[in-house]
């Protein structure tokens, strides 16, 4: 076991769970490293989202694992997804996508309260993310924020993207992908500031330590603010398919993998090895 009882039974009543000490810090260094020359030449999905007359960086970037081979060799190396496993109660865990974030200090830039579900062409209880922390952070410094028990509601809201909170459909649209507008029009739930309702909402954060990992529902509902710690926040994420992941996209739903990617039918388990490889069997 990598986890506790007590930490899966936390990560299913919460939504999400701190693993202190979850990859050593020689490979904590060695993500780093691949995260720094990252920075310095992006992939296509890569981009800082932060406007030039704004203070700091925002980078992202993600799906990287199929053209970097160091982000390849982190999706086994690291052994996150028989974490996934674990917390999730699934023999067989695919991955979806890695993403990689960064804040330098000074970064105002939020990304707001949202789930990750209403992003994704995916379906099922058994999808979690496992955010690994490169360095130390706080949620001031820009650390993961949750609103405890929301993967549980059974309420999909409108999706919020970095840097665009409050944006209208067709701005949106503008500055991302074709559909999205009809998209996001989809969703009658809006999020609304969870903070501002102590006695309604429970709010929990994780200050962390470079490798330590933060396992979390893709249902939750979480934030991380600007960055106004004196050093740069930087996390990689791995998103994590158990065994009841279906195939679901939607027009407008993110197109990191899309249909003409996969053989699989909407609906359909996730059973394809190329577009979604198999990491973790406990078979």
């Amino acid at each position: 076991m990598r986890l506790t009882t007590g930490q899966v039974e936390t990560f299913r009543r919460d939504g999400c769970v701190l693993v202190p000490d979850a990859v050593d810090r020689d490979d904590v260094a060695r993500v780093l490293e691949a995260v720094d020359r990252l920075q310095a030449s992006p992939s296509k999905h890569g981009a800082n989202v932060t406007k030039a007359d704004k203070p700091g960086e925002y980078f992202l970037d993600r799906y990287l694992y199929p053209t970097h081979p160091d982000f390849e060799a982190f999706v086994t190396d690291l052994n996150l997804a028989a974490v996934a496993a674990e917390a999730t109660g699934s023999d067989n865990v695919r991955l979806y996508f890695d993403q990689v974030f960064v804040k330098e200090p000074g970064t105002e830039e939020q990304f707001s309260w949202h789930q990750d579900r209403p992003f994704w062409a995916v379906d099922g209880e058994q999808i979690c993310s496992t955010w690994l922390a490169l360095t130390s952070a706080d949620a001031a410094g820009s650390a993961l924020e949750f609103v405890r028990g929301s993967h549980l509601w059974g309420v999909d809201y409108r999706p919020e993207y970095p840097a665009m909170k409050g944006a209208d459909p067709e701005e949106a649209e503008s500055h991302l992908w074709d559909g999205i507008a009809d998209h996001l029009r989809a969703y009658d739930q809006v999020v609304v500031d969870f903070e501002d309702f102590p006695d309604t909402y429970e709010i929990v954060s994780f200050p962390v330590e470079p490798g330590d990992v933060v396992l979390f529902d893709y249902r939750v509902m979480h934030r991380s603010r600007g960055n106004s710690a004196a050093h740069r926040r930087a996390a990689v994420s791995w998103r994590w398919l158990g065994d009841d992941a279906a195939w679901a996209p939607t027009v407008g739903s993110d197109p990191i993998i899309t249909q003409a990617d996969t053989s699989l039918s909407p609906g359909d388990l996730i059973t394809d090895n190329d577009t979604f490889p198999l990491i973790f069997s406990a078979r």
